[in-house]
């Protein structure tokens, strides 16, 4: 490495003393070829595969001993087993991550690296869910309002969230994704159930369920408009996973709504999509994750709406022949869209999107 760095050194100012450079232009090319001569390239990549099978393995053996010896470990043990995890998966994934200079911000971490940090810091907010769902179930009743379901998800997304501000990453927005839908599912479902449930004076009601199952998918619906919200305005950096996640969390809360809204909901994602894509100059792969999601949403919520207005007579093969003409329909409509997108000059972005 010495001796090829020694000649280029020579060629450089052997260029110098021609006159075909100038000291200033030789020591920038000299920076360039030493920066890229450091990158890590494939063995990066070889380390990051490994990274993941090293885990996968760890996550089998925990996975084994849980399966043929949980039952026999008391609470206690089981508790402080799940909070040891979680902690050896935080330090692991601060160590990937950089160490005390992910504290510092002084550098841009490897794409590699923050990829391996974020998905060791989601499993940390996992483990941190079920050692709380573990405690909570030993101390809580079974019709406690929170849930220890809700407890967990609680305890896991503020673990999520804390990683996520210290290392943006699309595993670690995933996690946090992850762990908000069940808190809003669970937490919102059981609260509004525990105030209009009891109104009918009996334990169960249905129409105090259905009350509480349509105030979740509400919550969730604003779950996804504020992932991709946030993603618009760039607080989210992994803009294309985000406008995804967003997309599912908000067509999933509105399939949970009650009829007839679940219908006008549905369409309304379709069309804000597609809308989103029409309107959203950037370089990222946030429009490409609104346009292909708008189409998907429109290709299952139009034939969901036939069979609705026509009472299930329409055959299983109209209503395939519905989706396909939807598809078709709503796959012109994005090719067109992006087509006038491409002809407008992109908007710089300001960070590119995580891998």
């Amino acid at each position: 490495m010495e001796a090829r760095d020694g000649t280029r050194a020579e060629a450089l100012d052997g260029l110098v003393e021609q006159g075909v450079i100038d000291r200033g232009q030789a020591d920038a090319v000299a920076a360039a070829l030493e920066s890229a001569a450091g990158r890590p390239g494939t063995r990066i990549r070889w380390a990051e595969v490994l990274g993941y099978v090293g885990g996968g393995l760890v996550l089998a053996a925990v996975g084994t001993f849980v399966a043929t010896a949980w039952d026999v470990l008391e609470l206690g043990v089981r508790v402080t087993l799940l909070v040891v995890v979680a902690a050896a998966l935080a330090a692991a994934g601060f160590g990937m991550a950089g160490g005390p200079a992910l504290l510092r911000r002084s550098a841009e971490t490897v794409p590699a690296r923050r990829r391996l940090g974020g998905a060791l810091f989601g499993l940390a907010a996992l483990s941190t869910a079920f050692a709380v769902a573990e405690a909570a179930e030993g101390a809580l009743s079974y019709e406690s309002v929170p849930s220890p379901t809700t407890l967990a998800s609680a305890a896991g997304l503020v673990v999520a969230l804390t990683a996520y501000v210290l290392l943006r990453s699309a595993p670690g927005l995933v996690a946090a994704w992850g762990m908000s839908a069940f808190l809003i599912g669970y937490g919102v479902e059981e609260v509004v159930y525990e105030l209009v449930g009891s109104n009918s004076g009996s334990a169960y009601s249905s129409d105090g369920w259905q009350v509480a199952f349509t105030a979740a998918g509400a919550g969730l619906v604003l779950l996804g408009a504020a992932m991709i919200a946030l993603a618009v305005v760039g607080v989210l950096r992994e803009q294309g996973t985000a406008v995804g996640l967003g997309a599912v969390t908000a067509y999933a809360g509105a399939l949970m709504l009650e009829t007839p809204m679940d219908y006008v909901a549905e369409l309304a994602v379709a069309a804000g999509l597609f809308t989103l894509f029409a309107l959203w100059r950037s370089a990222s792969r946030g429009p490409g994750a609104a346009l292909v999601f708008g189409v998907l949403a429109a290709t299952v919520a139009v034939p969901r709406l036939v069979w609705e207005l026509t009472d299930g007579e329409v055959s299983a093969a109209g209503v395939l022949l519905v989706a396909g003409a939807v598809l078709l329909v709503a796959s012109a409509v994005g090719l067109r869209l992006r087509r006038r997108v491409a002809a407008q000059p992109p908007l710089p972005r300001a960070e590119p999107d995580a891998p």
